[in-house]
């Protein structure tokens, strides 16, 4: 074997070894935590009539929303039927400009109860599912923020959820948990050009019979440079600042066995692929282009056997640097060792940094100490030599077929 290779596999090796030694617990773990929310909530001066949810909206299509949305316009993709490769699977598509009005949408579609949530202070977008056994959780924002994000409250129960963690801080339902759904935020010309003249994403239509000013941001614009979503000015008061990251850097918060990891967005768009570490997580980071989404995947395809690291290819595709297998952006592997197999992906929340760690202290992040350096990357990435005798010839028995086969 190659010394840059046997290199590489010791790197991977160690790397391995150090990512099951991470202590970035999100929060809250305990009743205390809990209640510690409850006793340090922001009053904004808007209250939970000034918010009314979005409940079972009207909808149109694709074609016909271009008439009212302009193409910079950030939207929402929420997923909501069953999995499939992400352009064939049915969706909905949110216009900001709507959602800042109102913060939450409810809807129930094929016997699937969610709620959409938006808190536009904190940049955090998040959907749930709502359904608890035979009961569907109605969620709307209250008007308050705890660390500049909003707090929620079910009209069930009248308890209170922190929409960032999906978990009810106060009331009947204290210590409960909502499933997170997938969602993507992008823009109108890419969500446009990806489902265009396809029956499976529909559009959110403007509200009728309000007085909402649903052309006017009343935070400013993610269009213009100088506004709330992206200078350094903050409106409510945090509990602390971490200079890891710029202050309204969006990141992906990712969730694994009660640990958090944060992965910037625009670092990953920049470099197009990381491989990183998340304690006995190894996973990846891709920026497929089409949607302009970053998408989140396991590298360890097959139980048992070393992680992949996954080198750029093209627009369409990437590979893995080990067997050259090519893989598209669902993570289904086209061609190669690991054909009829695919990697598994993750999803998490959008938020603003400063809001996300000051919610989460302890988490770790991306670009950080997990990344897979790209001088380790570079040595070997065009070998014909597979890296690791267990990644030769072609896989079998993968617990990772592909699902919707």
């Amino acid at each position: 074997m190659k010394p840059s290779i046997v290199f590489l596999s010791l790197f991977l090796l160690l790397t391995s070894n150090f990512a099951f030694h991470s202590n970035s617990y999100a929060l809250p773990q305990t009743q205390e935590d809990l209640e510690y929310i409850a006793e340090h909530l922001v009053q904004t001066g808007v209250d939970e009539k000034n918010l009314q949810p979005l409940v079972n909206p009207r909808f149109t299509s694709v074609s016909l929303a271009s008439m009212a949305l302009d193409e910079n316009e950030p939207v929402f993709i929420i997923c909501t039927g069953r999995l499939k490769p992400l352009r064939d699977r049915d969706v909905i598509i949110l216009p900001q400009k709507i959602m800042v009005w109102h913060e939450v949408l409810n809807m129930i579609a094929q016997d699937r109860a969610f709620a959409v949530t938006y808190s536009p202070i904190s940049g955090t977008l998040a959907t749930y599912n709502t359904r608890r056994d035979e009961l569907y959780l109605q969620l709307q924002a209250d008007g308050r923020q705890y660390n500049a994000n909003s707090v929620l409250l079910d009209i069930n129960t009248n308890s209170r959820w922190s929409q960032m963690y999906g978990l009810c801080f106060l009331g009947t339902l204290m210590g409960t948990g909502l499933e997170l759904l997938p969602s993507y935020w992008t823009t109108w010309s890419k969500a446009q050009a990806f489902y265009i003249n396809r029956g499976n994403a529909r559009v959110l239509l403007t509200p009728r019979s309000t007085n909402k000013r649903y052309g006017k941001d009343p935070y400013g614009s993610y269009n213009d440079p100088e506004s709330f979503y992206y200078n350094d000015k903050l409106i409510y008061p945090v509990s602390q600042v971490d200079n890891r990251m710029g202050l309204k850097d969006m990141v992906i918060g990712l969730e694994l066995d009660k640990k958090l990891i944060a992965i910037n967005i625009n670092y990953v768009k920049k470099k197009g692929i990381v491989n990183f570490f998340f304690d006995k997580y190894a996973l990846v980071a891709v920026h497929d282009k089409a949607l302009d989404v970053v998408r989140i995947f396991d590298r360890t395809v097959w139980f048992g056997k070393d992680p992949l690291v996954i080198v750029k290819d093209t627009s369409k595709t990437f590979k893995d640097l080990q067997t050259q297998s090519t893989w598209d952006f669902d993570g289904v592997c086209r061609s190669g060792n690991y054909l009829g197999t695919f990697m598994k992906e993750y999803f998490g929340i959008y938020s603003f940094w400063y809001s996300f760690v000051a919610n989460n202290p302890e988490t770790e992040t991306v670009p950080g100490k997990s990344e897979v350096p790209d001088s380790a990357l570079e040595m070997g990435v065009f070998n014909d030599t597979p890296i690791g005798e267990d990644l030769k010839g072609p896989v079998v028995n993968s617990d990772m077929n592909i699902p919707w086969k």
